[in-house]
Parts: structure tokens; sequence; C-alpha cells
């Protein structure tokens, strides 16, 4: 089966190579990618966990994990592979000054074998679920155990993996160990593996990451983007082709009817769409203040445009309603907690696919508003600008939610050093069996 498998995705390269080789974010890495190795990557001693971690997204949730073995496990190295140029970029930011940075290599034997003869990791981490057939046959073949951690499988994803069943099975249970975020993807996981491999709920990494900023930097953030504080601001965090023109019409009924106090933010999902959201904002009549450009909002006619990437968290802070992009089209949803940190009410479209368990949990404690369509979603936005109490009551029930879902990178360090002696506790300053065992995962929430 894996010589299909490798005889259609070479085919499927040749295609469509020159096609994407045009695309720069296609290009970013290349030579890594095709396995060429620097001779800086084969020089350092020492067996290192090697964490994969897609795109900015996957880095965002494992960063918890990854600082916590940084400081309690000093003596281990770690390197980190992305797959995308802007998940690349914040590796290098957050994660360069004790870790090795490069490009995940493709799925073919040459390039997978290259680096993990480079790098002869102690085991290979997996964040979320990025299935490779040849990687993981590779991985089991040298004896690497391969760690799933924060695992999610949407249902669209267990659908497509079940009807691929002759493919994927084998590389699911070829994984030594699998840290699930909820009960409903350890099910999920449980049948594509038969049981085959050992599986803990450990909840969503991400929410350990999320904790506000100070007031001060608070206080700073919304002078430098040009609030004054009487205004009622909604952030689109996330956002993909469609939603903002859906938020740009939503703001333009509000000041239309005398709402002149509002003020929107919008942060596009990725970076090669800014110069084109700039672009939508003159198009409705309002002008353009860019993140990028030291720009601050002057007057309800202003839209303020973050066109970075990494600072959507932060930035939910100066927010009264949040919109989460990737739900209002059919792209199935980004991260609905981010908001929750600052007690900021979240409102989301009905393509929650990728996100349905933790969307179903918030919905259930109320701190969720899902909209059914654009309609909707002014409706939505509408009451709560009105009711300073309702914001207040699904702001602060997202708020318990999270407080109560934290807890993860202690039962993953736990599990980790569990499990073979992925992770020694007498190599660390401590323990993970020190972690505050009143983290447990809340059934009931998930």
């Amino acid at each position: 089966m894996l010589a299909i498998y490798y005889v259609a995705l070479i085919m499927a390269g040749l295609v469509a190579g020159p096609w994407l080789l045009l695309l720069k974010k296609a290009r970013a890495g290349l030579w890594q990618k095709l396995g060429f190795v620097s001779r800086r990557y084969k020089q350092h001693p020492g067996a290192p966990i090697w964490v994969h971690a897609v795109s900015v997204g996957e880095f965002n949730a494992v960063w918890p994990l990854l600082n916590a073995l940084h400081e309690q496990y000093p003596g281990e190295r770690i390197v980190v592979s992305t797959t995308t140029a802007t998940g690349q970029q914040l590796a290098r930011e957050r994660a360069g000054s004790f870790a090795e940075l490069f490009y995940f290599p493709f799925d073919i034997p040459w390039a997978t074998a290259a680096w993990l003869n480079a790098i002869k990791p102690s085991a290979v981490l997996i964040v979320e679920t990025e299935v490779w057939p040849g990687f993981y046959s590779q991985c089991e073949a040298r004896g690497i155990p391969i760690v799933i951690v924060n695992g999610r499988l949407s249902p669209r994803s267990f659908k497509r993996y079940k009807q691929l069943r002759w493919l994927f099975k084998k590389v699911f249970q070829s994984a030594s160990l699998i840290l699930a975020q909820s009960k409903e993807e350890e099910g999920r996981y449980r049948e594509l593996t038969e049981d085959q491999v050992p599986i803990t709920v450990i909840g969503n990494l991400k929410f350990d990451g999320l904790s506000q900023i100070s007031a001060e930097e608070q206080k700073e953030l919304r002078h430098k983007i040009g609030l004054q504080g009487s205004e009622l601001v909604l952030i689109a965090g996330s956002t993909h082709e469609g939603e903002e023109t859906a938020m740009l019409r939503t703001l333009t009924v509000l000041t239309d009817t005398g709402n002149t106090n509002v003020r929107l933010v919008l942060v596009p999902r990725h970076p090669e769409r800014f110069e084109r959201v700039a672009e939508m904002i003159t198009a409705h009549g309002f002008e353009p203040r860019r993140f990028s450009k030291d720009e601050a909002m002057r007057n309800h006619k202003d839209v303020f445009l973050l066109d970075a990437i990494g600072h959507l968290t932060r930035f939910y802070c100066a927010a009264d309603i949040a919109f989460v992009g990737g739900t209002l089209v059919p792209i199935g949803g980004h991260n609905l907690v981010e908001p929750c940190i600052y007690s900021v009410p979240v409102i989301c479209g009905p393509h929650v696919e990728k996100t349905r368990d933790v969307a179903r949990a918030l919905q259930s404690e109320k701190a969720l508003v899902l909209a059914a369509n654009e309609e909707d979603l002014l409706k939505s936005i509408k009451k709560l600008a009105i009711d300073p109490q309702a914001r207040k009551e699904v702001g602060e029930n997202g708020r318990r939610w999270l407080e109560h879902s934290q807890g993860a990178v202690c039962r993953a360090l736990r599990a980790l050093e569990g499990y073979g002696g992925l992770l020694s506790p007498a190599a660390g300053k401590k323990s993970a069996q020190g972690c505050d065992a009143g983290h447990e995962v809340a059934e009931a929430r998930r």
C-alpha cells in the first residue's frame, strides 16, 4: 500500500509541481522540504525531541507545551519544523532562542530519510493531526516514537479517514501515543486505531497559552489604535473571503442608523490577503487604518486593519464583541476561545466543523452566539450592541468555561513522562507529577 501511495504522491508532484512553484508561499523552504539538510543540523550531539506544527494555528496550540519542555527540561534538545512560511516566522520569533528550526520535508522517501538520518530524534511530537504515511512508516522502522499531541479529529476528517481506512489504519496504529483534546476525539481515534494505541484525553493545549496582557498594555494598545473609551468595538478575527464584506456591510448598517460610536477591527487569516482587504474597506466607503503603518482610527469612517500575524489574541482586549472567522463561509472555523480571555462575547457563523466540540461546549455554557447567515449575524451583533448586560453575561460565561478547561500542559507532561520514558522526571527541573492535580479534564464540558 505504501508503494502505491508513494507513486501517487510523486506523480501528483510532477503534475502540480511546476504550477505550485509559481506561488511564492509554496517555494518557502523548498530545498529543506526536498531533503537538503544543512551541515549545522548534523553537528549537534544528543537525540532531540522533534516537534512538528504545520502552521501558525498549530504552533500557537503547542507553544505552551513547547515552552514548558524548554523550562522544565533544559537538558533536552528541541527541534521544531513547520510547513508554512508564516508558521516558520512565528516559530523563529518565539522559539528561535532555544530550538533549531526547519521546514518539514515532503513525504517522499529520500526527503524524510535525510532529515531523520541527520537529526536522529528520540521522539516526534505531531501537533493536532498531520498524517503522512511515509514519514510515520520510516519512524516506526527506526523505532522512533510518534506522539500526536493536542490530537484533533473533526467529524469531517474522521469520515474521510474512515473512507480511506485501507491506507490510514496502519498509519494511525503506528503512533505510539495519542494525547487527544476531548472525549469525542478520543472516540474517533479509538475507532481509527481499533483501540491499538494508548490514548489520553488532556484537553486543549492552546487554552493553557491564553492569558491577559497587563492593564497597562491594554491601555496602551487601545490608545495606539485610536480608541478613546466610549466606542463599541467589533473585532473580526481570522477572517476569510466574504467575511470581511459581511462585517463591512454590518458596520455600514450600524453607522447609517446612527450608531457612529461603533468601530471595526478586521484581522484577515492570511497575510497575502492584507492588500485586498484594504481595498475592500475603501470600496465600502471607509478609510483603512493599518497596523503595519502605525496608523490609528480617528472617527466612525475608519476601519482598523491588523495586517500582521501573531497579534490577534492580545487585540481581543479592546473588543466589546468578537466575530471569529472561517465560520460564515465553509472553512470550518478557527479559535473560538481566544476572546474569552477578556470576557468578550463571541459570535460565529454556522460552519464550525473543525471546532465543533468546543463550539458545542461554549453553547452549552451560553458563552457563544451562533449566527445562521449574514443576516442573522447582523441581528446578533445589533442585539449585543444595545444590551451591555447580555454582552457581560455571554462574555463572563466564556471566561469561566475557559478557566475550568485549562491544565492540558501538565496532563501532557505527565503522559509523556509516564509513557516509555519519553521524558525522564530526573532530567527535568521538576517532575510533571508536580503539576496541579486539580486541573482534571471536565468531561461534562467537552
